[in-house]
């Protein structure tokens, strides 16, 4: 189970180190698992005061769902968005090891 105290202690590190590319994309996804425990309902950019991005009406996704990745790598090119998989993969196995076994686990059992 993620602990909010730890992720917290990891955003204020990484926000000092921001300068780093591969600090900001950690940083990226412990706001998202930070904003999923807590139950924020609005983007992290909105809520750190930073404009919002525009965001198309949402269209359903068929047999695949229409979660927000779903829909933002819908129409992409699948190797440049598995290499961003590949890159926040490797970002969750360094931030939380625990998280990035269950993910290959469930992979590894398709």
């Amino acid at each position: 189970m993620l602990d909010i105290r730890e992720i917290e202690y990891w955003i204020s590190r990484y926000e000092q180190e921001a300068s780093k590319l591969e600090h900001c994309v950690a940083l990226a996804a412990l706001y998202a698992c930070r904003d999923e425990i807590v139950g924020s309902k609005e983007p992290a950019s909105k809520a750190a005061g930073l404009p919002v991005p525009y965001t198309a009406p949402e269209e359903p996704l068929g047999l695949y769902g229409d979660s927000d990745f779903l829909r933002a790598v819908r129409g992409k090119e699948p190797a440049k968005a598995w290499a961003v998989m590949d890159e926040l993969m490797e970002t969750l196995r360094v931030v939380n090891g625990r998280a990035y076994q269950s993910v290959m686990r469930k992979v590894k059992n398709l």
